[in-house]
């Protein structure tokens, strides 16, 4: 070798940044994009990936409800799936 350090991209979200899906998200939201593609490639974690998915879809396809949604957890605090589908519900009225 020649003195070069090589890093390993991260393959899941640590233990401590998994209590809830917005804890996911917001540790996600906070790394490279390649850590994050690589949890959407190796995690074995349904949650994690699902998580990442959402990352990926507000970020790369510009998809506009990834991006609402993503932005909604991030910005209001955590927040129930429920209360977040409500939400969405009082929009479309």
């Amino acid at each position: 070798m020649n003195g070069e350090v090589v890093r390993k991209l991260r393959s899941n979200i640590p233990k401590e940044h998994r209590v809830s899906d917005d804890s996911r998200l917001q540790w996600l939201w906070n790394q490279r994009m390649a850590v994050v593609q690589n949890i959407y490639v190796s995690t074995p974690d349904i949650r994690d990936r699902l998580a990442a998915t959402l990352v990926i879809s507000a970020t790369i396809s510009a998809n506009l409800p990834s991006i609402e949604l993503l932005l909604r957890r991030l910005e209001g605090g955590s927040q129930s799936d429920e209360s977040v589908l409500e939400g969405e519900e009082s929009l479309s009225i």
